[in-house]
């Protein structure tokens, strides 16, 4: 069982909340295990910009030590994480990314929304130096983020990269109103 005490912070995609998909039950699961999880409602899609969902994530984890905090990301969610690790002067324990992108992906409105998530370019030498471990979750058929596009980000960002086959956008739309396979994943990670 890994040690108790660890911050996290789980960040959802562009028109989403912390009340869809798999987020609530696995917030749930961590707080029992006596983590502090901060799931919070970033601004979309009045107001949503790389800069105001920042400012929301510092805000849900203020004082926060990087060398004991994991971040976990979808989709938008998951481009903001690797952001906040190309960002930091210090590594972050762990960060999740679930159906990157980092770029246009062909889809109204999500393109104009997230253009300030996904340009300008990457530093990746700095997303790198940002995490102690990096995590890169993939649906083999998802329908808005193309594979292609998320093992471009996994091998620019040098991230173990999981596709699960038949996993859709990873999101409720696609049956993941649970996500064991990441629950497994970060329980490895902490145990480390």
């Amino acid at each position: 069982m890994a040690a108790a005490g660890t911050n996290f912070l789980i960040a959802h995609g562009s028109l989403g909340s912390p009340e869809s998909n798999w987020f609530p039950r696995l917030k749930k699961k961590l707080e029992a295990e006596g983590h502090r999880v901060a799931a919070p409602v970033f601004p979309t899609p009045d107001n949503q910009s790389l800069e105001s969902w920042l400012k929301t994530a510092r805000a849900a984890l203020p004082n926060a030590d990087p060398a004991h905090t994991v971040l976990i990301g979808h989709s938008t969610g998951a481009v903001l994480v690797l952001r906040m690790a190309e960002r930091t002067t210090a590594p972050y324990k762990a960060v999740f990314f679930i159906c990157p992108f980092a770029r246009d992906l062909g889809l109204t409105p999500y393109d104009e929304l997230n253009a300030s998530f996904a340009r300008p370019a990457f530093d990746w030498a700095r997303v790198k130096q940002g995490a102690k471990r990096l995590f890169c979750f993939a649906g083999s058929d998802d329908p808005y983020v193309p594979l292609d596009c998320v093992r471009d980000v996994a091998e620019k960002a040098g991230a173990a990269l999981t596709v699960v086959e038949k996993g859709g956008h990873l999101n409720a739309e696609s049956g993941y109103l649970e996500f064991p396979l990441l629950f497994d994943k970060i329980h490895e990670t902490l145990s480390a």
